[in-house]
């Protein structure tokens, strides 16, 4: 679902280190402070959909579950109704033209607004002083109740129905979508332009050219492979220093577990950057461990890499 908006979101990461790196590198005239801008509104538009998304799956679920018990009581009820207007062969003709067969969400509303507009019609069954009840607490009123959960009243008390419900939380979906498409195209613009940009910039083979051809250009075709950590020194008392990398590795996860605690702790979320520095810890051995991952996903985790500090 998310797969270009990864994909972008990451590039656009890139495209701010290189800008960051790069004092003079600055395309369309933009700033890293404005590629932050860029990236808060896409983290607002992914946030929406995400819950834009939640909230149609609840409202859906919540009107299924209604066209469910309205179904069954159709059901329930017209074998009744038919059963006690047997001698009345004026009821018993119309209720059997009553929509018997509802196989979708809108035949099911028909079907019970059909036997709701019957029932208000019918006269008292053959027998009987009182109208209609399919047992004791089924009146037409307990009948309605469920026609009013899918559909709504305008009151009192005002309802709300799951069917309304279900048709604002597709709006709200359809806005949050359009939304995220919009800020996916904004960065896959000024991505794909920073790169143009920047090759045009800077010569191949200068540093800076390295720093640009850093930037991805096509969305991964498969996880990471497993994380190598290259190096692990202590370059200096209360330091570390790794290097790592992975196959089709674009970001990645360093985990540290410092000397006698028992559980690995995130240090870095997802850098872009193949190397990671810490400084102030405490002297012993500190254990380190890299995920890995791209635009598709995690890949398996390196080995435990120890590095003795003084």
């Amino acid at each position: 679902m998310f797969e270009k908006y990864n994909f972008e979101f990451l590039r656009l990461r890139y495209v701010k280190n290189a800008m960051t790196n790069i004092p003079s590198f600055r395309p369309d005239g933009k700033t890293p402070a404005d590629c932050d801008t860029l990236m808060t509104s896409a983290a607002t538009a992914r946030t929406t959909f995400v819950n834009a998304n939640s909230t149609l799956q609840l409202a859906q679920g919540e009107f299924n579950e209604d066209i469910t018990e309205a179904h069954d009581i159709c059901v329930q009820v017209y074998a009744i109704m038919k059963n006690r207007y047997r001698k009345d062969p004026g009821s018993a003709s119309a209720i059997n033209s009553l929509v018997t067969v509802d196989r979708s969400a809108g035949e099911t509303i028909t079907r019970i607004e059909g036997m709701s507009s019957l029932w208000e019609q019918l006269p008292n069954p053959p027998g009987s002083a009182t109208p209609f009840k399919a047992w004791d607490t089924m009146d037409k009123a307990a009948f309605d109740a469920y026609l009013t959960a899918i559909k709504g009243s305008a009151g009192p008390p005002v309802v709300i129905g799951t069917q309304a419900a279900k048709a604002t939380a597709e709006s709200a979906m359809e806005l949050a979508e359009a939304g995220l498409h919009t800020v996916e195209n904004a960065m896959e613009d000024f991505n794909t332009a920073a790169l143009i940009q920047g090759r045009g910039q800077f010569p191949e083979g200068t540093a800076n050219r390295e720093v640009i051809d850093a930037i991805p250009t096509q969305p991964a075709t498969q996880l990471p492979g497993q994380a190598v950590i290259t190096v692990a020194t202590s370059p200096g008392a209360g330091q570390a220093h790794l290097e790592f990398n992975a196959p089709h590795m674009t970001s990645g996860d360093v985990l540290h577990k410092a000397p006698g605690t028992p559980d690995f702790v995130k240090v870095a979320d997802d850098i872009i950057e193949k190397f990671f520095d810490a400084t102030g810890l405490a002297p012993g051995a500190h254990e380190y461990k890299i995920i890995p991952r791209n635009s598709r996903g995690d890949g398996p985790e390196s080995a435990v890499s120890v590095v003795n500090v003084s």
